[in-house]
């Protein structure tokens, strides 16, 4: 598994021809799956400011590798529902199912070769990804268990 904090500001760059697309400025998580759909950039080099995870080809210690042309985001993933808002996820209000303000997510971990989502970092506790029911640009929302 990897830490998201570990892995933001990458470069992230084109399988084919090692040229830079930008850096990586956030993730698109889809709470039900509980996977990363898309990437998000920053620095844009060309095409778009998010790839979809389908297209992303590697995650490492020092880049993030896409296929070439991943940088132009298919018509897909511009409409997918678990974007933008959740671009921003470290820092993000952590609440219950019921309301209950229980922190702030410090941490994400994910595995780099299938975008599934680890554990949720809130505090000093973690909690499972699989409880993630809801994502949005105010907060992210876990199901009932313990924290």
């Amino acid at each position: 598994m990897m830490l998201l904090s570990k892995v933001l500001g990458h470069p992230v760059i084109s399988a084919d021809d090692a040229r830079p697309a930008g850096e990586l400025a956030g993730l698109g998580i889809d709470p039900q799956a509980c996977r990363i759909t898309e990437l998000y950039l920053r620095d844009v080099k060309r095409g778009s400011d998010s790839v979809p995870w389908s297209e992303v080809r590697g995650v490492g210690p020092d880049a993030v590798i896409i296929d070439t042309g991943a940088g132009d985001a298919t018509e897909d993933a511009r409409r997918s529902p678990h974007s933008r808002a959740h671009k921003r996820l470290l820092g993000k209000r952590v609440l219950t199912e019921y309301g209950e303000d229980i922190g702030t997510l410090t941490e994400v971990t994910f595995d780099p070769d299938t975008g599934a989502v680890g554990d949720l970092h809130i505090g000093h506790e973690q909690v499972p990804g699989s409880r993630m029911i809801g994502l949005g640009s105010y907060a992210l929302i876990l199901g009932a268990g313990p924290l």
